[in-house]
């Protein structure tokens, strides 16, 4: 009985603020509206904070889950998998707001390689302005996800990195999965990394890495994985 009165005062203080909010001045919000207007209210996440690229690299250095290891000269791209995407792509760079839209996937499933080359450029590397081919199992797992958060962009903050931030370990090659085009760390405009990272990980088509504390998730069309990274405190001034 106790719960139901307080959620019962929770709904009636939130439909207020909605009248308060949306309602037009000197006009009352009617019971119809407030049940439009109350998913909106109740996805709504505050601002992701500013990061630069750099950061979203420190961020990402070191953990191993970020890499993959290879013996050999050259790995092979992942096979194309269709995720349930549209086949259009929106990207937007976080560092120039430069933006890209390409319909890549053709109505008989091939792949357009002009539209592929828009979306190969929009994640060219920062420091360099070098390109190299987008894997395109990544370029499906990007739109199932725009599609699923309602398929009005993404904003990428790191794409292809060039081989200089390439650290060596003993007895293999250590690559980052975006210096093989195979990654992308993105945000969706209006929802947490956690509701991307957790639909993410239900494609279960490659690896999802979660970043709460700079508000960005990291795919990768490598192998089914995820972990999660926090932001190290840091010390207080002496």
């Amino acid at each position: 009985m106790r719960r139901s009165t307080a959620l019962a005062a929770a709904l009636f203080s939130l439909f207020c603020a909605a009248a308060a909010l949306y309602a037009a001045p000197g006009r009352q919000m009617t019971h119809s509206e407030f049940m439009e207007k109350l998913s909106d209210m109740l996805e709504s996440v505050p601002p992701p904070p500013a990061v630069t690229e750099a950061e979203v690299i420190e961020l990402e250095d070191g953990d191993p889950k970020t890499y993959i290891f290879i013996r050999g000269a050259q790995a092979h791209p992942p096979a194309p998998v269709n995720f349930g995407g549209d086949g259009r792509l929106a990207l937007t760079r976080n560092d120039s707001g430069e933006q890209a839209t390409a319909v890549y996937r053709n109505k008989d499933g091939t792949y357009d390689q002009g539209e592929l080359g828009k979306i190969t450029r929009l994640l060219r590397c920062r420091l360099t302005g070098k390109e190299t081919p987008v894997s395109i199992k990544l370029v499906e797992i990007l739109d199932a996800v725009e599609d699923k958060f309602g398929g009005r962009g993404l904003i990428v903050l790191s794409g292809y990195r060039t081989p200089t931030l390439n650290r060596q370990l003993p007895g293999a090659a250590r690559w980052s999965m975006h210096m093989l085009g195979w990654a992308a760390d993105i945000r969706v405009p209006g929802y947490g990394p956690d509701k991307v990272a957790a639909y993410a990980r239900k494609l279960r088509a490659g690896g999802v890495g979660y970043y709460p504390d700079a508000a960005f998730t990291h795919l990768d069309s490598g192998r089914p994985r995820h972990w999660a990274v926090r932001r190290p405190a840091k010390a207080p001034a002496p």
